[in-house]
């Protein structure tokens, strides 16, 4: 008895050494950025302060600063290496971001103000933590935005015969996170709804990821309560969390762009806040001890080191089906472009 068979699949196209090369660079660029200006924008009022919202005057100054930041760097590493790698903008920002929260201090300094009473301060921080968290996700939000116009006016909307290109531009133009946005996505950013992920399709990735993703952040997070804060091992805890959560997903519910896997980073992050929020006290626990693993974390750390993961896993994970693999890499394009313009 023969059944149907299934959508075959096709091997994805790789970088070369020049595409490498290109996209190393883009990242040398995002942490200079990030490491000079970036900390000149984000640096705490106290220099034994973290890098945080809650840790400056005029908050609302640095995130219009720090997103501003965001953007431009998002858009430079676009502009280097976004015609041949989905995201790589997104992916370089979100690097920079993590990398200046490691000149600060941890979340023990924001543990350790206003400390009289213990579970009322952690209650309080996770809120604002949560609120946070929100925060940094609207400017990664806004990167996408900017990145996928940049993508649209810079290689998009040039003549497609004046430009020899491969299957791995074809596959990078087709899989950006802008273009995935449901509704206005192909409208704003260009592409073709056929190249999207479905709305039920990328809410279920969303959901597996996060789920998989807290229940994973809780187990590698057991026994860390005795243990000293310091940022490498609140990195590795969310980066090795949303790791398990977006492989996961791609097997049960791939979708064609990292827009999902980033968007559950930012459901784990306010749930876990929210959830350390409305917990109840730990009895005894000294100050600098949090009650919840999450608040081990920063939600720089959290936002920044999960969107760097979950545009990583779609580069590793996702392999394109047969029916959105073009004859050549031109025709893809052309086929992009008519629906750009």
């Amino acid at each position: 008895m023969n059944s149907a068979p299934s959508l075959p699949l096709v091997d994805r196209p790789q970088l070369n050494l020049l595409d490498k090369a290109t996209v190393w660079a883009s990242l040398l660029l995002a942490g200079f950025l990030f490491l000079t200006v970036g900390w000149f924008a984000m640096e705490p009022d106290d220099p034994m302060g973290a890098v945080s919202l809650l840790t400056r005057d005029s908050s609302i100054i640095m995130l219009l600063q720090a997103t501003a930041l965001i953007v431009v760097t998002a858009s430079l590493a676009t502009a280097l290496a976004g015609r041949k790698l989905a995201d790589a903008g997104i992916f370089a920002a979100a690097v920079g971001l993590a990398a200046v929260s490691l000149r600060g201090g941890t979340v023990a300094y924001l543990l350790m103000q206003d400390g009289d009473d213990i579970g009322s301060t952690q209650r309080s921080l996770a809120m604002l933590f949560a609120l946070e968290a929100v925060a940094w996700c609207a400017a990664l939000v806004i990167a996408i935005g900017a990145s996928g116009l940049l993508v649209r006016w810079c290689f998009l909307n040039s003549d497609p015969s004046d430009q020899r290109e491969d299957d791995v531009a074809a596959q990078a133009l087709g899989t950006t996170s802008a273009s995935d946005i449901p509704g206005i996505g192909v409208l704003l950013f260009g592409g073709a709804f056929e190249y999207q992920t479905g709305l039920s399709r990328g809410i279920r990735h969303a959901l597996i990821t996060t789920v998989v993703g807290l229940a994973a952040f809780y187990v590698l997070s057991t026994g860390t309560a005795t243990r000293a804060m310091q940022h490498g091992q609140a990195c590795f805890v969310v980066a090795a969390s949303v790791y398990a959560g977006c492989y996961v997903a791609h097997r049960l519910s791939p979708a064609r762009s990292a827009l999902w896997s980033i968007l559950a980073v930012g459901l784990m992050a306010v749930a876990g806040y929210l959830w350390s929020a409305f917990r109840p006290d730990v009895s005894g626990a000294p100050i600098t001890a949090p009650s919840s693993p999450f608040l081990r974390v920063l939600p720089i750390q959290f936002v920044s080191v999960g969107t760097a993961v979950a545009v990583a896993m779609f580069w590793q994970m996702y392999v394109p089906p047969a029916d959105t693999q073009p004859a050549s890499g031109r025709s893809e394009r052309e086929s992009l472009a008519r629906n750009a313009s």
